[in-house]
């Protein structure tokens, strides 16, 4: 009996020892921040068709949980090298460096085809999916002033060319949350040529004025010379038709004159009685020399014979009738 009973003493001991060892081994956790799938530890076979959340599990000693993270994961890039969207397709736009700051989730429901696609690898393909979707965004929507003046659509473009880039075919099974463009920064280099390409645009700008001033200048000067030209047609048109104004006044004057003297002559001749050819011809030549400027004419005396003497003016030679 004693030995009998001390064989039954080791089994209980040898029992609870084994409860205590392998009860503890047999309950696996999972914590609030992760998920959870059943792998055994004998095979190293990992069932993907159940998504275990946070609690306490009695597994057995065989199989255990491997984890992914269920609360966000906080991912940035810093001084990421991005391309502006060109005017032309012909060449890039300008080099920027950005820093950027993002979150994500894993999908509940898809941790299974996360770890039989992904397994530990995910992060790092989330990763690199997100840059190639920023500088595809950067370089074809993206202009050089949009980076500074439209912050708020740059973010929005870039957040959502990383969830349609997460979601392409092979899908990776996470959400972004939130997403933060923070600081952009233009290298020297490119700097330094962006501000020669302004100085030679103030450049062009200048000699386009010049060049501008110029012609503005000569077509001046063509209207200028124009309006000499009509100027000096209308004033020789003006004194041609004063001059034919004063010949046309001129010849009517004198012919007005000529009417009246032949009718003050005729009247003349009725008045004085003369009627005789001869008279009428001595009478006109008289009227005739009296008329010249240069001939100084006076009657000195008369006789019974009717002679007329004339005194010479300086310049003519005395004449005798």
């Amino acid at each position: 009996m004693p030995v009998e009973q001390g064989c039954i003493w080791c089994g209980v001991i040898t029992v609870l020892l084994l409860l205590v060892i392998l009860l503890p081994l047999s309950f696996s956790y999972v914590e609030y921040y992760e998920y959870g799938l059943i792998q055994r530890k004998t095979t190293g076979a990992v069932d993907t068709s159940v998504v275990y959340a946070t609690g306490r599990y009695a597994l057995g000693a065989d199989r255990r949980f491997i984890k992914y993270q269920a609360d966000a994961h906080l991912e940035s890039f810093n001084e990421l090298g991005v391309f502006s969207a060109s005017t032309s397709n012909e060449s890039v736009g300008l080099e920027f460096e950005v820093d950027v700051a993002f979150t994500f989730f894993l999908i509940e429901e898809e941790i299974g085809a996360v770890h039989k696609e992904l397994a530990s690898n995910y992060r790092a393909i989330i990763l690199s999916r997100a840059q190639e979707a920023i500088k595809n965004s950067a370089a074809q929507n993206v202009t050089f002033t949009e980076f500074f003046q439209e912050r708020k659509k740059v973010e929005s473009l870039f957040r959502d060319a990383v969830q349609e880039r997460w979601s392409f075919f092979p899908k990776l099974h996470c959400n972004v949350d939130q997403f933060h463009l923070g600081r952009i920064r233009i290298p020297d280099s490119v700097a330094t040529k962006q501000l020669e390409a302004r100085v030679q645009n103030e450049r062009n700008g200048m000699e386009q004025f010049l060049q501008q001033a110029q012609i503005e200048r000569e077509l001046t000067a063509v209207e200028v010379n124009q309006i000499d030209l009509e100027t000096s047609k209308v004033l020789r048109t003006a004194r041609a038709e004063a001059s034919l104004i004063r010949t046309k006044a001129f010849a009517e004057a004198e012919l007005l004159k000529a009417q009246a003297k032949i009718t003050g002559t005729k009247l003349l001749f009725q008045d004085a009685d003369i009627s005789t050819q001869e008279h009428m011809t001595a009478f006109t030549y008289i009227d005739t020399m009296r008329n010249r400027k240069k001939l100084n004419m006076a009657v000195s005396y008369l006789s019974e014979d009717g002679v007329v003497r004339t005194a010479p003016s300086q310049r003519t030679a005395p004449s005798q009738v």
